[in-house]
């Protein structure tokens, strides 16, 4: 079953690049049943932030696909509209 949808209040962590529209989100992650949309860069200096997968889904409505992310797993893409990579997330390896 899905974790969420285009209506979904479910939360999810975004950093502030994602947060404030300045990059897509190319890395999201579901480790230990938390989302985690970011932007895939390592450059955050600022605190990151909660809202609702909706709001993401309405920005970019290819997230939807990662709806059945599995818990400890995440993916990843090179562009919006790229094909996302599934893999277990690494702390679990």
């Amino acid at each position: 079953m899905a974790d969420f949808d285009k209506d979904s209040h479910t939360p999810a962590f975004v950093c502030p690049h994602v947060f404030r529209e300045e990059r897509p989100v190319k890395l999201v992650s579901h480790a230990d049943g938390d989302w985690q949309f970011l932007c895939g860069e390592i450059d955050h200096f600022g605190d990151g932030h909660v809202v609702g997968i909706a709001h993401l889904l309405e920005r970019d409505p290819g997230l939807l696909v990662l709806a059945d992310l599995a818990t400890d797993w995440e993916a990843e893409r090179d562009d919006v509209g790229g094909t996302w990579r599934r893999v277990p997330c690494a702390l679990n390896e």
